[in-house]
C-alpha cells in the first residue's frame, strides 16, 4: 500500500499527456488532404493562392529554383514562374507522421507539366496547426528532383528563367 500512492502520482502526468487539449487532433487522411489542398491551389494557376498554404514563418526549398524562399514575396516569386508551366502534382508514395499539432508528409510526387513533360521528385511537407487562424500551415516544404533525372529538371529549370 505504501507504494500506491507513489506510483499513482508519477503515473499522473502521463494520464494527462494523453487527452492534452491543447493537442488539435488529426489523423492520416487530414494530413493527406492538406496536400490535395496545396494542389488544386497550384492547379488554380494564382500564385498568391498557393501562397496562403504557408505559415508567415516558413520557409520553401523548391524543386525548379536554387534560391530558398523564407518571405511571402519570394514565395510568390516562385510559384508566378513555377505556375506558368501549369503543373499537376500527384502523390506516387508517401508516409505520414503525426504529433502534437503538427504532421509532416514526405515521400515522392510527381508533376505532370502543361507541355507533357512529366517531373519527378522527392517531398517534404512539415505542417503545424495555427489554433488562432484555425488551419494547417506549411512550416517548411522541401522539394528535389530524383537523382536520377537532373537533366528532365535542368530542362525544366532553363524554361522557366
Amino acid at each position: 500500500m505504501k507504494y500506491a500512492l507513489p506510483l499513482l502520482l508519477s503515473l499522473a502526468p502521463l494520464a494527462a499527456l494523453a487527452d492534452d487539449p491543447t493537442c488539435h487532433g488529426t489523423n492520416e487522411a487530414q494530413v493527406a488532404a492538406l496536400f490535395d489542398r496545396w494542389n488544386d491551389d497550384v492547379q488554380s494557376g494564382d500564385p498568391r493562392r498557393v501562397v496562403e498554404n504557408y505559415a508567415p514563418d516558413s520557409m520553401l526549398l523548391p524543386t525548379v529554383s536554387n534560391t530558398p524562399r523564407q518571405t511571402a514575396e519570394a514565395k510568390l516569386d516562385y510559384f508566378e514562374h513555377f505556375l506558368a508551366l501549369k503543373p499537376k502534382g500527384e502523390v506516387v508514395s508517401r508516409m505520414i507522421m503525426i504529433d502534437c499539432n503538427s504532421a509532416l508528409d514526405t515521400g515522392l510526387y510527381s508533376f505532370k507539366l502543361g507541355d507533357g513533360k512529366t517531373v519527378p521528385a522527392r517531398y517534404t511537407f512539415t505542417y503545424k496547426w495555427f489554433a488562432d487562424a484555425g488551419q494547417w500551415l506549411i512550416t517548411s516544404h522541401h522539394s528535389s528532383a530524383m537523382p536520377e533525372q537532373p537533366e528532365a529538371v535542368q530542362q525544366v529549370i532553363e524554361e522557366s528563367d
